[in-house]
């Protein structure tokens, strides 16, 4: 497999400083091919931020769902004490698609110190942006209370359950939630232009004032399990899930009421621009902010898998005073064509 315009592009956006940290990945018809910056292996932790969510919580909450632990009809009130009357209904479904009205807000050093039902009772209590199930928004914290769930039903923390059902499973090799700030074989990801204090180098803020990753995100991956778990999603291994939960988790349930979402995956519509040319309406993935992503398309037998530090490259351009993400957005615009242009010579 020659990717002779993907090399180009990529060796353009280094010397333009895009990123100094890159591992691109495609597998088509079961061949692969791995193109790398000089500073990273197949083993280099990158911080994978919003990607977690499907390469640990929605896999876990499927899992669940095709054993039987849970039901995505199971509301917050069977799992949480005091969930507010507007808010006892919303299901493990509108959590996983987006569409529960529970919205982003900040964690507070005050709720982490009482502990996880305290952090999940700010989540919970924090205004909706609009009635559970009669709209759309991408929600970080309703990720992170189906984490929370997930250490209700197992009765152990979110990290040994994501240990014993996939990491191990799936013979990772690395791939962990937290890293050292001098950790060795680590991409520099995080925004800011410094994490003096910290102990770790998370990206998400919220995740720094938790001091842990969580379901909303925050691991640290290595190409080569993420190339192990897409190989088990493509080929419905039922180690990820029962591979009844493939077809159920892969269709878009929210429609008209914004962008396309699976059960945790995301799904390719008309308005998605950012797999360019080379995955069609219906292809699934996931983003994380750092500047990484994984999608896959069944009917072609592919996948890709692209990990850079590129946000913290776009805040480092404006000396860490801000930066214009749509800048990310292009340029995995720009690299899933150059990959679609190859695969067509």
């Amino acid at each position: 497999m020659n990717l002779y315009n993907t090399e180009r592009l990529i060796k353009e956006k280094l010397r333009e400083k895009y990123f100094d940290s890159y591992a691109v990945l495609v597998s088509k018809n079961g061949r692969e091919r791995v193109l790398m910056s000089r500073n990273v292996n197949e083993d280099t932790y990158f911080d994978i931020a919003s990607m977690g969510k499907v390469l640990v919580t929605s896999t876990l909450i499927l899992n669940a769902v095709g054993n039987e632990k849970i039901s995505l009809d199971d509301t917050l009130n069977e799992f949480f004490e005091n969930v507010p009357e507007e808010k006892k209904a919303i299901t493990v479904k509108q959590l996983l698609t987006h569409t529960s009205g529970i919205v982003r807000c900040p964690i507070t050093p005050e709720s982490v110190a009482k502990g996880n039902d305290a952090v999940a009772d700010l989540i919970i209590n924090n205004p909706l942006r609009f009635k559970p199930g009669i709209g759309y928004e991408y929600s970080c914290n309703g990720m992170m209370l189906l984490g929370y769930i997930l250490e209700k039903v197992y009765k152990k923390p979110l990290e040994t359950v994501f240990d014993e059902k996939i990491k191990k499973p799936l013979g990772y090799t690395r791939s962990k939630f937290n890293i050292d700030l001098d950790e060795k074989n680590a991409a520099v990801c995080y925004r800011t232009e410094n994490v003096d204090g910290l102990a770790h180098p998370w990206d998400d803020e919220n995740i720094r004032i938790l001091k842990t990753s969580a379901g909303a995100g925050g691991q640290f991956f290595t190409l080569n399990d993420i190339n192990r778990f897409m190989k088990a999603v493509m080929k419905k291994d039922p180690v990820l899930y029962p591979k009844k939960m493939y077809d159920i988790a892969e269709k878009n349930y929210v429609g008209s009421l914004g962008e396309g979402w699976g059960l945790g995956w995301f799904i390719v519509d008309e308005n998605y621009h950012q797999t360019g040319k080379l995955f069609p309406i219906g292809s699934c993935g996931h983003c994380g902010h750092t500047g990484t992503s994984m999608f896959f398309n069944r009917d072609e037998d592919l996948y890709v898998i692209l990990l850079t530090n590129a946000t913290r490259f776009a805040n480092m351009k404006n000396n860490f005073k801000g930066y214009d993400y749509s800048v990310i957005k292009k340029l995995r615009k720009d690299l899933h064509n150059a990959i679609y242009a190859d695969l067509q010579e």
